[in-house]
């Protein structure tokens, strides 16, 4: 057997041994952050009754996101990633713990759930461009697109599954104990992210024999990747999430005057939405250009979108659909992003990505979340589908010509994993 077989069967091994170990690990953490997150936005509400006190509270889960995330990109790319990911776990799991400590001894509900939500938060700018950079370096870049549909069917079903449920666990056991849950959560994926054990030395590089160059042949330079404006499309679907997060929860408990049940309601049908869309991505997939799916998945999810407030029984109906489609959005375009990202630069790709999108978040979740105080909430679901279809669009057409241009010179399936 020679040498590069050696090193190349080691790689596939611990591959394998990562997509088995990241995936679990991504649903845990988001089922945990979402129980958190949910349980506290509750009881945010029943205390303030505006729209804009839920908003800070999602505003302040962001804001040291926004700040830190490009320098702890950064310090991604030239740290153990394994082990950072393990170390804010870690983190996490002591600061989440802490918020039912507080609330044991008296300590204000709220100003707890502002200060816990915010120092998870400061980790949370940590764990996320170290764990892309982690999905990165470990997992073969072929493998990249189906990694990812199966990682965000497992992220996005324990998010929409604990969200769902946290309205009536709320309910019938109180918030405290979902702030515990949660601080378990970190701990176990601080194990999985472990296991996956150290990063496998890479085949020595060979020198061979050059030949000389006829300097009459014009040197081919590589295609430079547009990554801002394929960041950007990402990006996109972070701003839709966090400010769906905010006038969800206010259309269903102040519009339509429903309880705590009918969120859970709507985020396990969401979740179905989204768990069938990831599954079925592959086949998808094989249809439509990344570009192009990550485009007609986004537009899709926004047509739903728009009509969700008119009543809660349209809510109920579109939202699977808006689930199944910003899955195909989603998934393509974390796909094509990956895929453009050099190793060794993809720890501030993916930091710098988040700080936009949660950046653009906040500034749309103060603006629409007034906007519905002001007048209706309905107009903040019209307005925030307006934003991102802008978004989405304008980017699509400054992608044109750069994919049109590497598609001449690149095969289909090659274009498909460089696309930029």
């Amino acid at each position: 057997m020679s040498l590069d077989s050696t090193f190349s069967a080691d790689a596939a091994r611990s591959s394998r041994l990562a997509e088995r170990l990241l995936v679990p690990a991504g649903f845990i953490t988001t089922a945990g952050n979402a129980f958190q997150i949910t349980a506290a936005a509750i009881l945010v509400f029943h205390a303030e009754q505006t729209t804009l006190a839920v908003g800070w509270l999602f505003i302040a889960v962001s804001i040291p996101q926004v700040g830190l995330a490009l320098l702890f990109g950064k310090l991604v790319d030239k740290v153990d990633r394994r082990m950072l990911c393990v170390a804010a776990d870690l983190v996490s799991a002591m600061t989440a713990f802490a918020l039912p400590v507080w609330l044991w001894i008296g300590g204000p509900a709220n100003l707890g759930s502002y200060i816990a939500n915010f120092m998870l938060a400061c980790t949370a700018a940590l764990f996320m461009p170290a764990s892309n950079g982690l999905i990165k370096e470990r997992i073969a870049d072929e493998r990249l697109g189906k990694f990812n549909s199966h990682f965000e069917m497992a992220s996005n079903a324990g998010m929409l599954l604990a969200s769902s449920l946290a309205g009536f666990l709320v309910i019938w056991f109180g918030a405290t104990p979902l702030f515990i849950f949660n601080s378990l959560t970190f701990v176990l994926s601080a194990v999985l992210v472990y296991a996956i054990g150290r990063k496998p030395a890479k085949a020595p590089v060979i020198a061979e024999t050059t030949t000389a160059v006829d300097p009459s042949v014009p040197v081919e330079v590589p295609a430079r990747q547009p990554i801002k404006r394929l960041a950007l499309l990402y990006a996109n679907g972070n701003i839709g999430l966090m400010v769906a997060n905010v006038i969800l929860t206010t259309l269903i408990l102040q519009t339509f005057d429903q309880g705590a049940w009918m969120i859970g309601v709507v985020d396990a049908l969401a979740g179905v939405g989204f768990i069938v869309g990831a599954a079925l991505y592959g086949k998808v997939s094989k249809r439509f250009k990344g570009i192009h799916l990550a485009v007609l998945g986004t537009l899709g999810n926004l047509v739903c979108l728009a009509i969700q407030p008119l009543h809660y029984i349209v809510l109920m109906a579109a939202i699977p659909f808006a689930g199944f489609c910003f899955a195909q959005g989603r998934i393509a375009a974390r796909t094509l992003l990956m895929r453009a990202s050099p190793e060794e630069r993809v720890g501030r790709i993916f930091g710098g990505t988040q700080a936009v999108g949660l950046g653009l978040g906040v500034g749309a979740t103060v603006g629409l979340s007034t906007l519905a105080d002001a007048t209706s909430v309905p107009y903040a679901f019209w307005g925030l589908a307006i934003l991102q279809g802008a978004i989405v669009i304008g980017t699509y057409f400054s992608l044109a010509k750069p994919l049109s241009a590497q598609e001449k010179k690149q095969p289909a399936e090659v274009l498909e994993a460089t696309a930029a």
